[in-house]
């Protein structure tokens, strides 16, 4: 299913109109009566389809963004909020200066400070110079900050808002088990999501985030090729065929976007916020103009490498690989996918390992940091499609 941005809805119900012969009126008595009773009964169906159209609603849940899709007449529009907050004392100049900049901002719960969420998170900390806080950290909710549940919560409803109906079906984005990480706890983070968007009113449902992007990406294949989502806290790669993939097949990597930042920011001492900031800018793999870009493209090689010798091994020692009749296509996408010549750069790398399958050709997600939520929200709409 093709998704277009966009929110207009111009579904119009038509009248029923039922015709009943005048010489029949005093002999069939109960076929005037079943008449009127047929006309709501129409109705209530169109109604239900109108409405049924267009639920259903996507959910990426990732490290630095969290992003909701949702559909209207077969065209999609996206939330995006960024999965920071900065804490600043609660006075109400602080109050003030918020509310002029129109940042989103709670309380804490002993009223001594507020939290800033979002992209004011961030620029807050490149101006004091301090590191910004995530709710999530490696591709789950984070254990070192106290206050991670309580952030994660209001940035979900943020993005969720009310349920169309009750237990509308919400597709929401996990990760696979990690290769490298052991203290890696998918379960914990899966079932907090999935309760923090029950209690919203949602039909909350789990999806791996590499499927979701080939349920986004691969149509044109068949829904069949290798599918990866780099993100900031964590790669997640999916083989699928014909929309299906084995979770022996799917896994992740705990090193992505966060990893570059560190290790960049580190090499050449500044903060990591900055090297976040300048990575986002819009910078060329192949063309560093700058010790902070260099710093960063020997990390994004690093990375890359990495993912490769990981995706290698797996689908090497993996069982019952499916046998493709042809070479497939390879998917990236991800906020850290979106930097100049990435899939360039990994296209040569991979091409240098050896696989049970052959590669026909790396390609970008049509919409990078989008990709994981509109296959979230194709799943849900297929949902209601199926029923």
């Amino acid at each position: 299913m093709d998704v277009n941005i966009n929110n207009e809805n111009e579904n119009q119900e038509k009248p029923v109109e039922e015709k009943v012969e005048e010489n029949k009126v005093e002999e069939k008595v109960e076929e005037k009566v079943e008449v009127p009773e047929e006309k709501p009964k129409k109705r209530r169906k169109k109604k239900v389809e109108k409405v049924k159209k267009d639920l259903g609603i996507g959910l990426d849940v990732g490290t630095m963004f969290c992003i909701s899709a949702r559909s209207s007449d077969d065209e999609a529009s996206f939330k995006v909020q960024r999965d920071a907050f900065f804490d600043i004392e609660n006075n109400k100049m602080s109050k003030g200066m918020l509310d002029k900049l129109g940042a989103n901002y709670i309380e804490s719960e002993n009223k001594k400070s507020l939290y800033v969420l979002g992209d004011e998170a961030l620029q807050m900390g490149n101006f004091f110079n301090k590191e910004i806080r995530r709710p999530l950290s490696g591709g789950v909710i984070s254990t070192r900050e106290e206050e991670a549940l309580v952030m994660i919560k209001v940035i979900l409803k943020n993005l969720v808002g009310e349920p169309l109906e009750k237990d509308e079906v919400c597709h929401f984005s996990i990760p696979a088990s990690s290769l490298d990480e052991d203290n890696f706890n998918v379960v914990y983070h899966e079932n907090m999501l999935k309760s923090f968007l029950t209690s919203f009113g949602y039909n909350a449902i789990p999806l791996n985030e590499a499927v979701a992007v080939g349920w986004s990406e691969l149509d044109d294949e068949n829904f069949t090729g290798l599918a990866l989502s780099f993100g900031a806290g964590m790669v997640n790669a999916a083989l699928l065929f014909l929309g299906v993939s084995d979770t022996k097949h799917q896994f992740s990597v705990s090193r992505s976007g966060d990893w570059i930042d560190e290790g960049a920011s580190k090499a050449i001492g500044v903060k990591a916020s900055k090297i976040t900031a300048i990575k986002e800018s819009g910078i060329d793999l192949l063309n560093p103009k700058t010790r902070e870009e260099q710093s960063i493209k020997i990390y994004y090689e690093n990375l890359i490498s990495y993912v490769c010798n990981a995706l290698e091994k797996k689908m090497r020692n993996s069982e019952d690989v499916p046998n493709f009749p042809e070479p497939i296509t390879v998917v990236v996408s991800g906020g850290t996918s979106k930097i100049g010549n990435f899939e360039k750069v990994f296209e040569e790398e991979l091409k240098k390992k050896d696989f049970p399958f052959q590669i026909k050709k790396v390609k970008k997600a049509e919409d990078q940091l989008n990709a994981v939520s509109k296959g979230c929200l194709l799943n849900s709409l297929n949902y209601y499609s199926e029923e």
